[in-house]
């Protein structure tokens, strides 16, 4: 994780021909709701949440949602983690979460966002 994330510090996705491009944008042309989710990161270690936004609105969303998982997982113990985990991972909460990635994916590749 700290080689990846020291990767996108110093390395410009956007620009550099090395960093991995979207396999599924390659394959069909459309973007995939995680289309721009590295220069989103690289935007976000370098303090641009505006050009991050930019990259991936989609973050808006998702970003909280990942954030929850992970105070959940390493920050939280006993009942409050299961309280959490209990929200987090409810059947709702995941098939919404699923729901809007796929709608997102739809919305963005016909307003070409």
């Amino acid at each position: 994780m700290l080689v990846a994330l020291t990767l996108l510090i110093l390395v410009d996705p956007a620009e550099s021909m090395w960093m991995p491009k979207c396999p599924f944008k390659l394959l069909t042309g459309l973007s995939c709701p995680g289309c721009g989710g590295q220069r989103a990161a690289h935007a976000l270690l370098h303090g641009d949440v505006v050009g991050a936004l930019r990259y991936n609105w989609f973050l808006i969303y998702a970003a909280p949602y990942l954030l929850l998982l992970i105070v959940e997982r390493f920050f939280l113990k006993g009942d409050w983690q299961q309280k959490v985990q209990r929200f987090a991972e409810s059947k709702f909460v995941v098939m919404f979460y699923v729901f809007s990635y796929f709608a997102w994916m739809v919305v963005r590749n016909i307003l070409h966002i």
